[in-house]
């Protein structure tokens, strides 16, 4: 075994359905949204943090003022919740912060987080790089454990892990100029599949995703869940109104020709997305995606949105992925309508 391989084979990212020591969030929420907004955000956060609560603990992240006192009021009452004091400016925990992994084997294994260069979901003018978004950089002051550097620029909700050597990401997020522009070497599909190798990666399915999408370009977390077993819901519809982009049907084709890292096929389950009457917010940012949810100890806990038939096949389909775990489904559209969802707000720490 070469020295690189031995690099690539003591570094994993897991899956998010082993066990978690914890589950990160923030209590915070940007001046870019109205008093009026913030005030609805907090209500959803709040729903969000006391369901994940029951199942693990939650440590929120506060910045030092108003907001740490607030939160440590809020959730007196709720001793799973830790309220920590750190320089967050965001509630968007899944790309601001660092993806946590294990590095080692046995009693010598430890997390490590992965700072994957986050620059703002690409620095747009209509979303500059803040001073929050270098938190993942500050990993051992805030996180207790060591950072490495991706060689990309990425964001957690950009990438799915099966735990075993596979992930899944698209074009349309980090091809993207505006996170990895085209340089002279190795081609950019390239290069982020030599970098992700360094992580434990040995496969890499990419899909189109959907350029059109503002803010992040496409996240694969909003319309792709990896389960046990080789299970993958992919969110689809024929209903052209729906707001599917066109790409979804090659992607769902691309999927169900992948194999894993281990070679082995993959088991599709297609899920329909709530109907557009049913959206409750700005229709070009609402993120109406049921497979957008967090996989705690015990729970699976995504968003619902009064859709009642389209609502009830998703618990359904997600019972059925991730069996004897409760499913809790939360009506939060003040944060979908912000486009993103439950898995958007979390961050989880691997249990070791």
């Amino acid at each position: 075994m070469t020295r690189n391989s031995r690099r690539e084979a003591s570094i994993r990212i897991p899956a998010e359905w082993e066990p978690h020591a914890c589950c990160w969030m923030a209590w915070v929420v940007h001046r870019e949204w109205s008093s009026r907004d913030a005030a609805r955000i907090k209500r959803d956060l709040t729903k969000v943090v006391h369901a994940i609560a029951r199942f693990e603990p939650v440590r929120l992240l506060a910045p030092p003022g108003r907001e740490f006192l607030e939160a440590r009021k809020r959730f007196s009452d709720c001793p799973p919740v830790t309220v920590i004091e750190a320089p967050v400016d965001d509630f968007w925990m899944r790309d601001i912060m660092p993806t946590f992994a294990i590095r080692g084997q046995g009693v010598s294994k430890q997390i490590l987080a992965i700072d994957w260069n986050f620059n703002g979901w690409g620095g747009s003018p209509d979303r500059p790089a803040r001073a929050g978004d270098r938190l993942a950089k500050t990993a051992a002051e805030v996180f207790g454990v060591p950072e490495i550097a991706a060689s990309f620029v990425a964001e957690g909700g950009a990438f799915s892990f099966d735990g075993r050597g596979t992930v899944i990401t698209t074009r349309s997020c980090l091809l993207n100029p505006n996170r990895n522009p085209v340089r002279t070497g190795p081609p950019r599909q390239q290069a982020i599949a030599s970098g992700l190798r360094g992580m434990g990666i040995r496969k890499v399915i990419w899909l189109e995703g959907d350029p059109c999408e503002p803010i992040t370009s496409g996240h694969v977390d909003g319309y792709v869940l990896q389960a046990p077993g080789r299970q993958i819901l992919v969110e689809s519809d024929d209903d052209r109104r729906s707001g599917v982009p066109l790409s979804r049907e090659h992607d769902i084709e691309n999927l169900e020709r992948a194999r894993d890292a281990d070679g082995r096929t993959l088991r599709l389950v297609r899920l329909a997305p709530p109907r557009k009457r049913y959206w409750n917010g700005d229709p070009d940012m609402f993120a109406a995606a049921y497979l957008n949810v967090y996989i705690a100890n015990g729970a699976v806990i995504g968003p619902r949105f009064g859709d009642p038939e389209r609502d009830g096949l998703a618990r359904v389909a997600l019972a059925k992925a991730f069996p004897g775990r409760e499913i809790i489904l939360l009506r939060i559209d003040a944060i979908a309508d912000g486009g993103g969802g439950v898995h958007c707000l979390t961050q989880p720490m691997p249990a070791i």
